[in-house]
């Protein structure tokens, strides 16, 4: 484990080289051991990204964590390839538009198990720790509580800290630690190696603690390699592959002093073969690939982007770091590694998610203190609109963070056909603005976009089709329940995450602030659906319901509190 990456890198003649984040590789070679030793990366073949029905894939996404109300949120990342460890990039998004508020790269060893923990501090700070020995870049010292960071949150916020405690989660496999044996003892790729490479060694757990996780040579040897940005032959000199997946996701929410927990698994998206490579340096310098190919999220644009109505917008927002990608729009598939392959990684991960209708199931039992919160998560929604806080210089109207500040949202058009066709999210039509605005409606779509904005929050909206409650009984009425603030008859989802309170506008069950809404219904208990046809584009959505049981009767001591976790069901 003598040499470090860069040490490596050199011995190779590559230090001077030009780089590439995303690497489709080179050969398709059976002999693995030989194309290491040439210099070449197993060729990425996926086709397709799906949703992974056995929660095993390549990109993993909680689609709800929360710290409000004693809250503790705890999740679990499981590594189901025996054979291969995983480099993975993890990523915390704030509820109310998706804000980076804590990203990390996770080194796990083949069968390995990473938790971790999230609760907010005294100050309602968001804040992570692990007793875990899986390594991570930045180094995370077992039992040492992390603050996220509120650099990325809008400066008009009344509470920052506020937003940190809920979320959601994006982990995505980026490469795979190769265990092909052809490193020499020195730590070099060699035709008549028979050992690891340094990097697997440095990960593969010893009696349960993994080498990099204690300070020293394997440490340092994680930390050179975060930071690197790799060609394909140092990446296979680093023991680095293409991922091929295999990652499984768990989460539980926990109250302790309510004696709560509601428990789900993760959302997963999996590719049909092997993914392309995606590490960028975990370092906050600007990015040195071009940021229209790596990502849809509009902020870092300069092409493909539209203001609120319809005029284009040719200067990024933000510049793009390293540490921002990868992202879930960052090519997965080798046929989407090419200039401006983003757009169509964005468009394949949101039809993936798309949903035409959402149906769970309420409970408000008095007897048993019945509570239920609706959840709905978007983690691909910034991919086709986003906040740009850049554009707030006052605190409303035209120049503030509401729907009449055109610059205010900025949309990714992910089809470049001149109308809002096979866009989930879209601008007003502006006849003034064409041909490169939206010069006509596309088929179905509203003159006038399917977006607005909360002038309470900034937080961006978009509103459902129609909603019909049933009790259980088949009961239902001619008129719809009312949905607050606002008073509206729609179900509207502001914020990237958003929580749907029944009958209830005290603390709810999971004590939402972030982007919640409240319906009041005249029945019990029953069940519900949204209609999310979105001009048959459906939403790009996924979440539960979470219900809240009490029972008054238990005796001093003894638990009473239960908590219930349905999944939505969706149509597609």
């Amino acid at each position: 484990m003598a040499l470090s990456i860069a040490a490596m890198i050199g011995g190779l003649g590559f230090a001077g080289a030009a780089s590439a984040a995303v690497i489709t590789g080179t050969t398709g070679a059976t002999n693995a051991a030989a194309s290491i030793q040439a210099g070449e990366m197993a060729k990425a073949t996926a086709t397709s990204l799906t949703l992974a029905e056995g929660g095993v894939g390549n990109a993993l996404i909680v689609p709800y964590f929360t710290t409000q109300n004693g809250n503790m949120s705890v999740f679990h990342v499981t590594n189901t390839d025996t054979d291969n460890g995983k480099v993975v990039k993890v990523r915390f998004r704030s509820a109310a538009n998706s804000d980076d508020i804590l990203d990390f790269q996770l080194f796990l060893s083949p069968g390995d198990v990473w938790t971790a923990a999230v609760l907010a501090d005294e100050n309602g700070l968001s804040q992570l720790v692990t007793s875990d020995n899986t390594c991570t870049v930045p180094h995370i010292p077992k039992n040492t509580f992390i603050p996220f960071r509120k650099g990325n949150l809008p400066a008009f916020a009344a509470d920052q800290n506020q937003l940190t405690r809920e979320g959601y989660v994006e982990i995505f496999n980026i490469a795979d630690i190769t265990n092909v044996k052809t490193w020499d003892a020195a730590g070099a790729v060699s035709a008549t190696g028979t050992q690891f490479s340094p990097l697997y060694k440095a990960t593969k757990h010893v009696n349960g603690v993994a080498p990099c996780s204690a300070a020293g040579e394997a440490r340092t040897l994680l930390d050179d390699l975060a930071v690197t940005n790799f060609t394909e032959p140092t990446a296979v000199a680093a023991g680095l592959q293409t991922p091929s997946g295999g990652l499984m996701g768990d989460w539980y929410i926990q109250n302790i002093a309510q004696s709560t927990t509601f428990a789900g698994v993760t959302t997963t998206i999996t590719a049909n073969g092997r993914a392309n490579f995606t590490h960028f340096p975990q370092v906050a310098q600007p990015a040195t690939a071009t940021a229209n190919d790596v990502t849809a999220d509009a902020l870092f644009r300069t092409t493909f982007v539209r203001d609120a109505v319809g005029a284009p917008v040719t200067t990024a927002a933000k510049t793009l770091l390293d540490e921002d990608v990868p992202d879930l729009s960052t090519p997965m598939l080798p046929a989407n590694a090419v200039a401006e392959g983003a757009r169509a990684q964005a468009s394949d991960l949101l039809a993936a998610l798309a949903v035409t209708s959402v149906t769970n199931q309420y409970a408000l039992n008095a007897p048993v203190q019945g509570k239920t919160d609706w959840v709905f998560s978007m983690p691909a929604r910034r991919y086709n609109v986003v906040a740009n806080y850049g554009a707030v210089s006052g605190a409303s109207g035209a120049s503030g963070p509401t729907a009449a500040n055109a610059k205010y949202r900025l949309f990714t058009d992910l089809s470049a056909a001149a109308t809002q066709d096979d866009n989930w999210f879209y601008t007003a039509v502006n006849a003034a603005a064409a041909p490169a605005g939206y010069g006509a409606g596309g088929t179905g779509q509203k003159a006038a976009g399917n977006t607005t904005v909360d002038a309470a929050t900034g937080n961006i909206c978009v509103y459902a089709d129609g909603q019909k409650f049933w009790d259980r009984e088949e009961t239902t009425g001619t008129t719809g329940p009312t949905f607050s603030p606002g008073s509206t008859t729609k179900a509207s989802f502001c914020g990237e995450v958003s929580v749907l309170a029944f009958n209830d506008t005290g603390k709810s069950v999971l004590g939402a602030e972030v982007a919640r809404s409240n319906t009041t219904l005249g029945y019990v208990s029953g069940w519900g659906r949204l209609d999310t046809t979105n001009a048959d584009m459906g939403l790009p959505l996924t979440g539960a319901s979470f219900i809240k049981l009490t029972n008054p009767s238990a005796a001093a001591g003894m638990m009473g509190t239960y908590g219930i976790t349905w999944p939505h069901r969706f149509t597609k």
